[in-house]
């Protein structure tokens, strides 16, 4: 299959790029009996949490954890492709109660090899 999506950053191991995926929890508002969030919490927001749990030591989760005081997620996945993480993202129970946002990351060294040539290129521009 080819790529067509210019996603920015160099391809990790093995042509993997990393994704940093934040999960802001949906507010059920006032109007959702307590029996009806105890189910939804039951059935999509611990069982979330264990497959989120379960992801790290697979290696497609690499770090993450929860913002102290919000209801929200944050953590870096590895993926070969857009397809694989939206296939890992849907997975996760509680994405159907989560709004989801997906930064692909471009890796230190490489933004620092591509500042270093604009520097150069900068400066042999003034020095004309």
């Amino acid at each position: 299959m080819g790529e067509s999506i210019n996603l920015p950053g160099k391809r990790e191991k093995g042509g993997r790029m990393q994704y940093l995926v934040t999960m802001d929890f949906v507010d059920p508002g006032p109007l959702l009996p307590p029996d009806q969030l105890v189910g939804m919490y039951k059935t999509a927001v611990l069982p979330g949490h264990e497959a989120l749990i379960s992801l790290k030591p697979e290696g497609k989760i690499l770090a993450g954890g929860y913002p102290v005081g919000e209801r929200a997620i944050a953590f870096i996945v590895e993926a070969a492709s857009p397809k694989e993480l939206d296939s890992l993202l849907l997975e996760i129970p509680f994405w159907g109660i989560t709004k989801t946002k997906v930064t692909p990351l471009q890796n230190f060294e490489e933004r620092r090899d591509q500042d270093q040539q604009f520097a150069e290129q900068l400066e042999q521009s003034l020095q004309q």
